[in-house]
């Protein structure tokens, strides 16, 4: 499969796009449906992205913010993506947008699905890690199998990745969860992680987990890049 991906010039105009993007996918959903929402990844790379993203003025009374995935920490971990993006959103939640939480003290996806199985995503933003896994998709993980089961009817799943950074016990959405969305914004930086992407590209998808999002019927993620 060939990779088709759309090159920034650098860094912060990575983050500026990717704001952008996000900020029309949910301005389309309020003109749609009167509400949106945005499925967020954590990491290191996105934050600068959700702080110029929570800067705009958009309705936030009417944004819902949903996590892609979650380690099994409290809130307070330094490794808590929900710490990032409470963070990272603070204005945008002052202004009255939801975050919901995965994480709820157990490593049981329960909670979560309850909270998460009537979302309808209007964009979902995904990374991809250095050993090929988006998400919580982590190659050999424990739980793998079901996460990227097409169809399976959860929307969220427990994968256990003993190798992981921060938290070895994740909560996830799954596959098919995502194959829902309106879109999925993939957002990588780095020579190393375009040509990580272009080999996983060649990959079955237990070997690199990221390849699953590009087998999405008809609709295959939108890629930015930025050296």
């Amino acid at each position: 499969m060939t990779l088709a991906l759309e090159a920034l010039p650098d860094r912060a105009a990575l983050m500026s796009r990717a704001a952008d993007e996000i900020a029309a996918a949910l301005m389309a959903g309020i003109a749609a449906r009167g509400r949106a929402c945005a499925a967020l990844s954590g990491g290191a790379t996105p934050g600068p992205a959700y702080e110029r993203l929570a800067a705009k003025p958009l309705d936030w009374t009417k944004v819902t913010f949903a996590l892609v995935d979650e380690r099994c920490v409290p809130q307070s971990d330094p490794a808590s993506n929900e710490g990032l993006l409470r963070r990272t959103l603070a204005p945008a939640l002052a202004a009255g947008a939801h975050l919901l939480s995965m994480y709820a003290g157990s490593p049981s996806p329960d909670p979560a699905e309850a909270l998460y199985a009537p979302l309808h995503i209007d964009i979902a933003l995904m990374g991809m890690g250095a050993d090929g896994h988006t998400a919580s998709w982590f190659p050999g993980g424990e739980g793998l199998g079901a996460a990227l089961d097409r169809g399976n009817a959860k929307t969220v799943t427990l994968i256990r990745a003993p190798l992981a950074a921060g938290a070895a016990d994740r909560l996830t959405l799954t596959r098919a969860a995502l194959e829902r969305a309106e879109r999925v914004l993939l957002l990588i930086a780095g020579e190393d992680k375009r040509e990580r992407l272009r080999a996983a590209l060649a990959q079955s998808m237990e070997e690199a987990p990221v390849a699953a999002l590009f087998a999405r019927p008809g609709r295959a993620p939108e890629v930015i890049w930025a050296p």
